[in-house]
């Protein structure tokens, strides 16, 4: 099916067209710090994306507490409080909204980095820190992933002083324990922290060093791993 994705974060949204098969076309803004902005970059990226032509569907991956095709908060997007995306389209256009982090592992489990595995455990690691986690080629819905972790202010602290060191021994103290009774086959890690150089390395010999034992990849879908998964929510 023809549609298109959407991916908000706290500092930028991705749109792409998607065919069924592959991105199309992509396109991307800087997340806005009011509610106008925000709904005029969201209608007018689905609008450049499709370059003006009708499209049956739209999926839509956002930071935060998602209830259908609500995101009731966002700990990212601090002015959004129960914004219902219904409400930017009309009815003849099929919606359905999902958090972001299930929405990377569903694009990784299905067409990226960990296609094949029975279970995945996925890691967005960027201006937040999403988890969510997949098996025989499903989303486990987990609401407690949806908000964010007591530790995550100390992970901001540590991530905007740019020491990769104490940042990967942080999300492996923190995260190791979170993970391991999943006992996931592989870990997908993705997200704009995690294109520092180096810190894939540094952050897999902090998993190991906590005892866990899964590979440790990165995102084969890269900036359109969220935007790809909104789009398979219309897969069936």
């Amino acid at each position: 099916m023809r549609c298109v994705g959407i991916d908000i974060g706290g500092t930028k949204i991705r749109a792409i067209l998607w065919n069924g098969r592959r991105v199309v076309r992509a396109m991307e803004s800087r997340t806005p710090k009011n509610g106008p902005d925000f709904i005029g970059t969201l209608l007018a990226l689905a609008l450049m994306v499709s370059r003006g032509k009708p499209v049956r569907a739209i999926g839509i991956g956002a930071a935060g507490i998602v209830e259908k095709t609500t995101l009731t908060s966002s700990p990212n997007i601090p002015f959004i409080q129960n914004f219902d995306f219904r409400l930017l389209w009309p009815r003849s256009v099929r919606l359905r909204v999902d958090n972001d982090a299930r929405c990377f592992a569903r694009a990784e489990l299905l067409r990226g980095a960990g296609r094949g595995a029975k279970s995945c455990f996925a890691l967005t690691i960027g201006t937040g820190v999403g988890r969510a986690y997949g098996r025989n080629r499903k989303i486990v819905k987990l609401k407690e992933f949806e908000y964010p972790e007591p530790w995550e202010n100390e992970y901001q602290r540590v991530r905007q002083r740019r020491d990769d060191g104490k940042l990967a021994d942080l999300l492996g103290r923190q995260l190791v324990p979170l993970i391991a009774p999943f006992e996931p086959a592989i870990i997908v890690t993705g997200g704009g922290v995690m294109g520092r150089r180096g810190l894939l390395r540094q952050l897999q010999t902090s998993f190991k060093a906590q005892g866990l034992r899964a590979s440790v990849r990165r995102a084969r879908l890269g900036k359109n791993a969220v935007a790809v998964g909104a789009a398979l929510l219309f897969k069936d």
